[in-house]
């Protein structure tokens, strides 16, 4: 009896001994796991924290305070959301990563910069109202369009079946070409006007976007749905593709979908090249809109370029009582 309560306690011992030493062993590496998986996070975090503080410094120094990343665009550039510390007001940071970059994107950037601070007085373009150069980074500073982009307008319309009225098209036109016509009059082809480019502020319309833009013909192509036919053909943009855009741009406005969905440049000229291309344009415009309305798209959409010209020089934005902007009735296109 004895034995067996001595076998018994001692067994009893063993058990708990081998828990409390699993325990142990248990909490031990629990806590290397944590602290192991902790140093790994920190080691990757690190990197976002280091940049994030080098942001706030670099725009501190010049009277900004970093607020977040919007926009990766591209490997070496991004869009920044700073605030003014002496006004409070916000706006865009255009950032361009200098370090590595050949002599043809400094001088694409720079003609960028020298771009928009020509076209600066208008108010239907996006502002320019500073610049930080750096060793290694170049920041455009531009107003902030509270309203986002036209893209962004036409999706809400969409998903609402609310579709824009002709007042309220012909408001946004005459707005897009008193832009067009202050960046034409200063020599200077636009070459990637489409609805995500056209900004709004307050109700406003403002053209922004001028990363290929050019003085003279722009050899630069723009996205591909919106080239002209002869931009394609001539590998070159110019005024009157601009108008092509803009074409493009009321299209949008009227049926809520782009006039072209092409995968590339092959299929965009045997659209072009096909005989019922012009009947392809109108027949989507629903016939809620005016024949003047649907004229004007018709010919902004004409493989003619003269087309384009005539109909925007014999467009006579007074007629339309509702537009808010006063702006020439003849546009500097030639």
């Amino acid at each position: 009896m004895f034995l067996l309560l001595f076998v018994t306690f001692f067994f009893f011992v063993f058990c708990v001994s081998h828990c409390l030493l699993l325990l142990f062993y248990l909490a031990f590496f629990s806590k290397l796991y944590i602290s192991f998986f902790s140093y790994i996070m920190l080691d990757l975090l690190l990197p976002t924290i280091r940049n994030t503080c080098e942001k706030q410094n670099v725009y501190m120094n010049y009277g900004y305070k970093f607020e977040t990343v919007l926009e990766i665009m591209t490997s070496n550039s991004e869009i920044h959301l700073v605030k003014s510390l002496n006004t409070n007001e916000i706006f865009i940071s255009k950032v361009y990563d200098l370090y590595g970059i050949n002599e043809n994107d400094l001088n694409s950037y720079m003609n960028e910069l020298h771009i928009m601070k020509k076209l600066e007085n208008c108010e239907n373009i996006v502002k320019i109202v500073d610049f930080i150069k750096k060793n290694d980074s170049l920041s455009f500073i531009i107003e902030f369009c509270n309203q986002g982009d036209l893209y962004s307008d036409i999706l809400r319309r969409k998903t609402n079946n609310e579709y824009y009225s002709e007042n309220e098209i012909f408001n946004i036109l005459n707005q897009i070409l008193n832009g067009l016509s202050f960046i034409h009059k200063n020599g200077i082809i636009h070459g990637d006007l489409k609805s995500t480019n056209i900004f709004i502020k307050d109700d406003k319309i403002k053209i922004g976007d001028f990363g290929i833009s050019q003085k003279g013909s722009n050899k630069n192509l723009g996205t591909l749905n919106f080239l002209s036919y002869e931009s394609i053909k001539l590998n070159k943009t110019n005024k009157l593709s601009d108008l092509f855009q803009v074409g493009c741009i009321l299209y949008e406005l009227v049926t809520l979908s782009s006039p072209f969905s092409a995968n590339n440049i092959n299929d965009m000229i045997r659209l072009f090249e096909d005989k019922n291309y012009k009947n392809y344009i109108i027949k989507n415009i629903s016939s809620f809109y005016s024949i003047q309305l649907v004229n004007i798209i018709s010919k902004l959409l004409s493989l003619n370029a003269s087309d384009r010209l005539e109909v925007i020089s014999n467009y006579n934005i007074s007629r339309n009582e509702d537009a808010k902007i006063n702006c020439s009735n003849k546009l500097a296109y030639v």
